[in-house]
């Protein structure tokens, strides 16, 4: 499968940039670029809870939350688990859509 390339969040596009290797973490919100950054070869589950993790900083930012980090890593972890019980297909999060356009 090829790894998706972007995604919008409220109303803005961001870059998904896959990097072999990121230092002291799975994955990188860069605001001023509009760019999250994820470590790539990491299992699907792994990498899907990193995005969601990424986009709750992405909306903690927009939304003016100032959320912590342990209460972002709660709320990953909390809505990974009720996506992933309900059976919901999270993987076009991370995978190009069928005929998904290149940036």
């Amino acid at each position: 499968m090829t790894e998706r390339k972007q995604l919008v969040i409220n109303g803005k596009r961001w870059t998904l940039a896959w990097k072999n290797r990121l230092p002291r973490a799975y994955g990188r919100t860069v605001y001023d670029k509009l760019r999250i950054e994820l470590e790539r070869g990491l299992p699907e589950d792994r990498t899907l809870a990193t995005l969601i993790h990424e986009v709750l900083h992405v909306l903690s930012d927009d939304y003016r939350l100032a959320l912590d980090h342990d209460t972002i890593n709660r709320l990953e972890a909390g809505l990974f688990d009720f996506l992933a019980t309900q059976g919901i297909d999270l993987a076009p999060l991370i995978y190009a859509l069928k005929g998904e356009v290149k940036p």
